[in-house]
């Protein structure tokens, strides 16, 4: 049965605090802190704000933001494990201020962020749900482009990284399709990218002689 933003997210809180304690590293998403107030939360100095979906086990983000102290970064895991891992390499390391994790999926992305909130959206490496008949299961399609579309700032940018050439050109397609974003790339992609920070993942696909898809695109505007 589908349940409300408020019940999924009481759910996902009772069962986190059974596995990690709650700190200034982790932000504890709560019915009533939705859509969520970033000026609350981030220095108000910074006024770039970017947004990760799944994070992984945390290395892509942290290290993105102990880089550019002026950017704000907030990311999202919805597997309990990957937030833990997370949570421990933030909670061993110096404080990172302009970084907030949570715990949460795409469900309730609508509800939980307002529009225009970001400069940037960035997804590595999603699960490619490389069956057929998996391939519902897939977080980007038309409307999930909608909404990266709705939750990003005018001009905004969304990044996608993967392995998986079909997902790739899959999710390349749904873009070019949508008539509301623009890539910036020529041919669509890169299979490099200059100076971008790779994870111990992608540095392993790499060295296993697989190449990875980068794509970049562009808010435009909706048609009037």
């Amino acid at each position: 049965m589908w349940i409300t933003a408020a019940e999924y997210f009481n759910k996902i809180n009772a069962d986190s605090r059974k596995y990690f304690e709650i700190n200034e590293n982790i932000y504890e998403i709560t019915p009533d802190r939705i859509p969520i107030d970033f000026t609350k939360i981030f220095n108000k100095e910074n006024s770039v704000l970017k947004f990760e979906i799944g994070f992984g086990n945390g290395e892509s983000i942290i290290k993105l933001a102990k880089k550019n102290s002026d950017i704000n970064y907030f990311g999202i895991d919805r597997k309990m494990d990957r937030v833990r891992t997370a949570l421990a390499k933030l909670n061993k390391a110096e404080p990172i201020p302009n970084l907030k994790i949570a715990r949460s999926g795409t469900d309730y992305i609508e509800e939980m962020i307002s529009a225009g909130s970001f400069d940037e959206i960035i997804m590595n490496f999603p699960d490619p749900w490389p069956k057929k008949k998996h391939h519902k299961n897939r977080t980007i399609n038309d409307d999930f482009v909608k909404i990266i579309h709705r939750l990003l700032k005018p001009e905004g940018i969304f990044r996608f990284a993967s392995d998986h050439e079909e997902y790739s050109m899959e999710v390349l397609g749904v873009f070019q399709d949508s008539e509301i974003f623009e890539s910036l790339y020529e041919n669509g992609f890169k299979n490099e990218v200059k100076d971008r920070i790779q994870t111990q993942f992608e540095k392993h696909k790499t060295k296993a002689g697989l190449k990875i898809y980068h794509l970049k695109f562009r808010k435009k505007p909706l048609s009037s």
